[in-house]
């Protein structure tokens, strides 16, 4: 990797994650911690980036919510994994609703030759790349188009759902808090995943390890209503910790996880 293309990835992780870490950097990009810092040095001068000590933090005025084209490229083996465990919570002729987010398209991608299933979803990822494939039960659910997310939502799409009962839903976040709940910056989007939820029989939340401890203005539910959570964090995090008395909590780093559909 060039050293300009190097330098727009750590500029995107900025504007994802809100900070980066120059040791965690330079093991992952497989450079010196002196060349990570003279690119965080360059990047800086692009504006919106602040150096701090071990690293730098984002402080542009869109640091709420990021496009998905960029958010797929972030945490992709993690997403990979956790949409791996979750094809064993599949059972063959469900109806299973896949919402957007690109953990939710991990899991799509995963779970989609599960024998029998009828899969819908409000995606245009998830369309997208499930149509691809024959043989496939696939049904689009309707709604306002959102770029942001590449999916559809609003009241449409909530009167739409209310015509089913999904066996299993799997929806993701921005936020995940013990105090604060399962949260968004988007009303419309926070307010289809409600929907969902309502019309789930099951309903699962898939996030990476850097959703946890966020919160933000609109509220999807509390941790309590759904039926578990899928996650890269590791087990002795605090996070981990505080969410585990109020549902099912699994981390796919850990070899030993059981989880009984």
């Amino acid at each position: 990797m060039n050293q300009f293309k190097r330098q727009e990835m750590i500029f995107d992780l900025l504007k994802v994650n809100g900070e980066v870490s120059s040791n965690e950097l330079a093991a992952e990009l497989s450079v010196s911690m002196m060349t990570i810092n003279r690119d965080l040095k360059e990047i800086s001068t692009w504006g919106e980036i602040q150096l701090v000590h071990g690293g730098a933090v984002y402080r542009g005025e869109n640091a709420l919510e990021n496009p998905i084209s960029i958010k797929e490229e972030v945490s992709v083996q993690e997403k990979k994994q956790i949409g791996k465990f979750c094809r064993g919570l599949v059972k063959p002729g469900s109806a299973v609703f896949i919402e957007t987010g690109t953990t939710a398209l991990a899991v799509a991608r995963e779970i989609f030759t599960i024998e029998g299933c009828h899969f819908y979803t409000n995606s245009l990822l998830v369309l997208n790349s499930l149509s691809k494939y024959e043989g496939i039960q696939l049904h689009s659910v309707p709604g306002k188009y959102r770029e942001l997310s590449k999916g559809f939502l609003g009241l449409e799409t909530a009167d739409f759902v209310r015509n089913f009962n999904f066996d299993v839903a799997f929806i993701g976040a921005e936020g995940i808090s013990a105090d604060f709940g399962i949260t968004l910056p988007n009303e419309e989007d926070a307010f289809t995943k409600r929907a969902i939820m309502n019309q789930s029989k099951k309903t699962i939340l898939v996030a990476d390890h850097k959703k946890f401890g966020r919160s933000y203005l609109y509220k999807i539910g509390d941790v309590e209503e759904v039926n578990l959570i899928v996650t890269d964090l590791d087990s002795q995090q605090k996070n981990f910790k505080e969410l585990k008395p109020l549902t099912t909590i699994v981390s796919i780093n850990e070899e030993e996880n059981k989880y009984d559909y």
